[in-house]
């Protein structure tokens, strides 16, 4: 499930008011196990106890927030985990509960994967003999090695030698890198020769974008 517990503390008190009333009236029919409420119960006085003190803000100390705050990560920690096995994956909860709670209803669909719609820019490095580093990012991500929404890697694709490529026929498929930067290593043959490259991101499943400019290096032997 999602983050259900609102961050802001008085929005998570009456939050939190709400889910244990409802709770209460129904351990039984939700066949929850006494101790466990009772733990969580417990959690919840002590919370609210140290909330109410810390709310005060003409009198509270250092110590009362602290305290307050102590409180709330020891209710959430115990508070999670409930949740999670006697209201979220308990098929006795109906999603009209959950939402009465406050808790995230499950849609049952998932979001699909977009088709990559930018394309790689990048860089390659040919400083190392008989081999080139291709340095690669998104379009827009000003150089971060962020790859974008559902990307599972970027396709390289090469030339050797010849005219620049006009056309992705002439091209050879050499690797699908997960990670910047991708190493192509050569033999002694391709020493002096210009390699061209294009490159595009591939979903997971998948399809895949828009070409990148054409890249070129020199092997250096």
């Amino acid at each position: 499930m999602g983050d259900y517990v609102p961050q802001n503390d008085v929005k998570m008190n009456l939050w939190q008011k709400n889910l244990i009333e409802i709770v209460e009236s129904k351990v039984t029919e939700w066949g929850i196990l006494a101790n466990d409420f009772s733990l969580v119960k417990t959690k919840q006085l002590v919370w609210e106890a140290a909330f109410d003190k810390a709310s005060n803000k003409q009198n509270r100390t250092a110590a009362d927030v602290l305290a307050k705050d102590e409180a709330y990560d020891d209710y959430v920690s115990v508070l999670r985990p409930f949740v999670a096995q006697w209201l979220a994956n308990n098929s006795k909860v109906t999603d009209s509960d959950r939402a009465r709670m406050g808790l995230t209803v499950k849609t049952g669909t998932r979001t699909p994967t977009p088709v990559p719609a930018t394309s790689p820019i990048g860089t390659v490095d040919f400083s190392v003999r008989l081999q080139h580093s291709i340095q690669f990012y998104d379009e827009t991500s000003a150089h971060s090695n962020a790859k974008p929404a559902g990307v599972h890697g970027c396709e390289v694709y090469m030339k050797v030698d010849g005219d620049a490529p006009q056309d992705a026929s002439e091209l050879t498929y050499v690797g699908t890198c997960t990670a910047s930067p991708y190493q192509v290593k050569f033999d002694g043959s391709k020493v002096g020769k210009h390699v061209y490259y294009w490159l595009r991101w591939v979903n997971t499943r998948g399809e895949t974008g828009p070409w990148s400019i054409t890249l070129s290096a020199m092997v250096v032997g």
